[in-house]
């Protein structure tokens, strides 16, 4: 759900520039892989595992492991969000043959 709503809502209002598509999807890659990660630290402290401390002890190593977690449940988002990329960037166009048939 976050692969269809972050890029539709980071695209500028009424933008005729595909790198505007470009950068809100990556930009939203970048959003929905940290959210997984953070699912994923959720659902370990759920289950008893002492996120926090790991956190404290080994910041980096424990916010690498989730992002790889986050990473290998990008095989469900990705394909979403690349269907989001064609559907922008097809509105992109849209917008621009529209102004171009307004001004001849």
């Amino acid at each position: 759900m976050l692969a269809i709503i972050v890029p539709i809502v980071m695209l500028p209002r009424g933008s005729r520039r595909q790198w505007e598509v470009a950068v809100a999807i990556w930009a939203s890659a970048g959003m929905v892989l940290l959210a997984g990660a953070v699912v994923f630290a959720v659902i370990y402290a759920i289950g008893g595992v002492a996120v926090g401390a790991a956190f404290g002890d080994a910041p980096l190593a424990t916010g690498l492991f989730f992002l790889r977690l986050s990473g290998t449940a990008a095989v469900a988002w990705v394909p979403v969000l690349l269907l989001t990329w064609l559907g922008l960037a097809q509105l992109v166009e849209k917008r621009k043959g529209r102004d171009k048939a307004q001004h001849r």
